[in-house]
């Protein structure tokens, strides 16, 4: 194959290329299609998570190599690098580095969630608003996270088998590592030195986005961004863990329409028709347990930004808009053709800048002061006894397991494959070893003695 432009996605394919800031997007996709910019998408506005900027401190040429080769591949003319102010010392370093690439530059962010949303960071940087129900490319721009420009600039030679995360709140180490791809986050938490108490649970990924986990067992993924540690009994840890017929109940009896949520929302502000205070007002007519089909929910994001920040009652708009649309799918309504894709252009709100979020002040609202300390990146040399390779790591069809029990495997061989044509991309072996158990769920390796 000598076409660049279908040598490079099938490289990535074979490598198992996904986006690593938590979509699990298969990479070869966006690598296949055309774009005028491509982005690094290097804002992590998730609180407490360290692990893109230890990458671009410790791999920054590798990490502009995938820029370049991501470029090359999807015709774009310009490569952009979307990276918090803040970060003085790094952006100084980047800058010089970008004047030896050929038409790659800096665009130097706030410090404001979710300033690494990709429709924001697409405005951001271009200047360019997303077309309603669209995706960037749609405005010419493919998004790609650090980590996976990391992985990309590899994958000729190196299939994905490791995870940078932060393990960050009440682990008596916050720090940011690098392991391989299916250790448990127990043995995360043993890196970190240890939970500071038993009475602990986690989010799995950041404050704003992941998901409540009581059990560390979980095993960590090429979409692991971090764990962020917490006592179970913290008002972040209970508002995360209430299901549907709490957060309706409550959100239809106590919401006043005060709007905050809608008028705060970043896909919103964008000029975007979605509305978690009309969202909201559904419940009152949806009767209890009953389905939900306010269309204004199908363009939320789901940054948790109206749950966690804007409701003055600390209500879960968030919550419910995701329910609507779950509803909502189940009635097979889309975006397209709904009551909101009237096929006007996006206009961004005149006062967009006044209403970012500052990441500080986040912070505080979220009840994490108390765990906002650096989590710089280790080295360590653990090495698992076993690892569990899971077969649903991508947003796509799952991997089936392609070895079986009793198979010697080496670090790389791949273990979970799909057939050609469907959304995905395999699953590799990250220890040398033995195959003790293969199913539709996850391959299990014990690590050869």
């Amino acid at each position: 194959m000598s076409d660049f432009t279908e040598e490079f996605p099938a490289r990535l394919r074979t490598a198992g290329v996904v986006g690593a800031g938590g979509a699990g997007f298969p990479a070869h996709v966006k690598a296949a299609a055309k774009a005028e910019f491509v982005i690094v998408n290097a804002a992590e506005c998730e609180p407490l998570l360290k692990k893109d900027r230890a990458i671009l401190e410790r791999f920054p040429e590798q990490v502009l190599d995938g820029l370049e080769l991501a470029m090359r591949s999807t015709g774009a003319a310009s490569g952009i690098v979307g990276i918090k102010r803040k970060h003085s010392e790094l952006t100084a370093r980047l800058e010089k580095l970008v004047r030896t690439r050929r038409n790659v530059s800096l665009s130097l962010l706030g410090d404001y969630y979710p300033a690494g949303d990709e429709q924001c960071l697409v405005y951001d940087v271009t200047g360019r608003v997303t077309p309603m129900g669209g995706i960037p490319l749609d405005a010419g721009c493919a998004v790609f996270n650090v980590e996976t420009l990391y992985n990309a600039s590899r994958a000729s030679h190196t299939p994905v088998t490791e995870k940078f995360v932060t393990v960050a709140g009440a682990v008596r180490r916050p720090c940011t590592l690098r392991v391989p791809v299916g250790i448990s986050y127990s043995e995360v938490i043993a890196i970190a030195g240890g939970l500071k108490s038993d009475f602990s649970a986690g989010i799995d990924g950041g404050p704003m986005m992941g998901k409540v986990i009581t059990d560390f067992d979980v095993p960590v993924n090429k979409c692991s961004g971090g764990l962020v540690v917490l006592p179970k009994d913290h008002p972040l840890i209970l508002k995360k863990s209430l299901g549907r017929p709490a957060f309706s109940r409550i959100g239809r009896s106590a919401c006043d329409q005060c709007s905050f949520c809608t008028e705060l929302c970043p896909r919103y502000l964008l000029g975007h028709d979605v509305q978690p205070h009309r969202v909201m007002r559904s419940l009152i007519f949806s009767g209890a347990g009953g389905e939900l089909r306010s269309e204004h929910a199908l363009l939320c994001c789901e940054c948790s930004l109206c749950s966690l920040y804007s409701c003055p009652e600390n209500l879960s708009p968030r919550d419910v808009c995701a329910a609507a649309k779950a509803d909502l799918r189940s009635a097979k309504v889309g975006f397209r053709g709904s009551s909101i894709d009237s096929g006007r252009r996006p206009s961004v709100h005149p006062v967009r800048d006044g209403r970012k979020v500052p990441v500080s002040r986040l912070v505080r609202r979220l009840g994490l002061s108390d765990y906002a300390a650096d989590a710089p990146f280790i080295e360590h040399d653990y090495r698992p006894s076993r690892v569990r390779i899971q077969m649903r790591q991508h947003i796509g069809t799952p991997c089936s397991p392609s070895v079986a029990p009793g198979r010697t495997v080496r670090k790389g061989d791949v273990v979970g494959d799909l057939p050609p044509g469907r959304t995905g991309c395999p699953v590799h072996a990250s220890i040398d070893g033995t195959v003790v158990k293969a199913n539709e769920v996850c391959v299990e390796i014990e690590a050869r003695r």
